[in-house]
């Protein structure tokens, strides 16, 4: 008997905390275009280079969520005078995005993000190719208009500190959509 009072009494506190947080999970999809800029060390490569990110979410709360991403960017050249040299990188990680809804109607939020990245950088010229990867922190800032229940527009800026050799950080400007299910 005291088990199912205990028991009991752990689903009545679990349910009562989802009530009071207001709890709605509710997970979407996301697609961005991103305007990337490294601040790189070296003269020789491109530091402005244009991606497409894709995303998985879920909205825990309606302040808070967790949000995975794939990013891939186009390959970057410039030309110099030992030839044209190329570079590109990928990332991916999770950020917690924080929503601050503005005005009576929900329909405009504020975003804040905090997370971790992965990033694989490659730089290649006559035939020679050189990778770096490392782990980055990122944060980031924005708004998202929602235009129904389960569409959202969304623009954000990020700002990675990444442990790769040559490039200090990275500075990216988004535009995207989002999916809610």
């Amino acid at each position: 008997m005291k088990k199912y009072l205990l028991l009991a009494g752990v689903a009545s506190i679990i349910s009562f905390n989802a009530n009071a947080m207001d709890m709605e999970m509710k997970p979407y999809v996301g697609l961005d275009y991103v305007y990337s800029m490294a601040d790189i060390n070296e003269d020789y490569v491109d530091e402005d280079l244009h991606a497409m990110a894709v995303s998985a979410g879920v909205r825990m709360h309606k302040n808070l969520g967790l949000e995975a991403f794939y990013q891939q960017t186009e390959e970057g050249k410039k030309a110099t005078p030992l030839g044209e040299i190329k570079d590109k990188y990928h990332a991916y990680g999770v950020d917690m995005i924080g929503y601050m809804p503005l005005g009576c109607d929900e329909k405009v939020e504020l975003l804040g993000s905090l997370g971790l990245g992965y990033y694989d950088a490659e730089v290649k010229t006559a035939g020679i190719k050189a990778t770096d990867d490392g782990w980055g922190w990122r944060l980031g800032a924005g708004a998202q208009y929602n235009f129904t229940e389960n569409m959202a527009g969304r623009v954000m800026v990020r700002y990675a500190d990444v442990d790769i050799d040559g490039i200090d950080n990275i500075v990216d400007l988004t535009a995207g959509v989002r999916y809610s299910f």
